[in-house]
């Protein structure tokens, strides 16, 4: 039974959603009100994976969190930026799996050549904010009332990494599908060789 991380694939949509469906219901971390159908999140999923890497976290053959990364927007000259998502079960949190999932990504996203990633976080959410400090990320700015949920508006702060080097010539960032499946392999094998 496989445990560590490893590439989101379509057949774990389910899985995944079912991690995020409390962030939805029970919290106002995500903005969402409705929990997305399979078919939505499905199409989300195959979204992303073609451009951005999407992990899982497995254990005991239970996916109990994923991160991904996402275009933070779409002009051109946004390219090198991503904005990154991630989301742990009960189960896992406080273990370093969210840690290990976020090294994961980041070095993906540095073979692909991105150089900035942005969390938005919702200000109440003082256990993410704290973690993406431990992480390297530095706050940049607060939306206030930037979204109604749980009855009262919340505040979303942003944070942000660089993982890259600004140059005066920058080449444009590779798709994560372009990316060679063994380098993907091994930089994924190291990461659960550690745990």
């Amino acid at each position: 039974m496989y445990e560590g991380i490893r590439l989101a694939c379509q057949e774990d949509a389910a899985a995944i959603l079912d991690v995020y469906r409390p962030f939805i219901t029970d919290t106002a971390i995500s903005f969402e009100y409705a929990v997305p159908s399979l078919t939505e999140f499905s199409a989300r999923i195959r979204s992303i994976v073609s451009e951005y890497p999407y992990l899982v976290y497995e254990k005991k053959g239970r996916i109990e969190g994923y991160a991904y990364a996402h275009r933070y927007l779409e002009r051109a000259a946004y390219q090198w930026d991503v904005e990154v998502t991630i989301y742990l079960s009960d189960a896992v949190r406080g273990t370093g799996v969210a840690a290990r999932l976020y090294n994961a990504l980041e070095q993906l996203l540095q073979q692909q050549g991105i150089i900035n990633l942005y969390a938005c976080i919702t200000a109440s959410n003082e256990a993410s904010i704290k973690f993406h400090a431990r992480a390297g990320y530095r706050l940049v700015g607060t939306f206030h009332h930037a979204g109604f949920k749980s009855g009262a508006w919340q505040d979303v702060v942003w944070m942000e990494k660089t993982i890259g080097c600004y140059c005066d010539n920058p080449q444009p960032p590779q798709s994560f599908g372009g990316q060679d499946p063994e380098k993907v392999a091994a930089l994924l094998k190291k990461f659960n060789e550690e745990e």
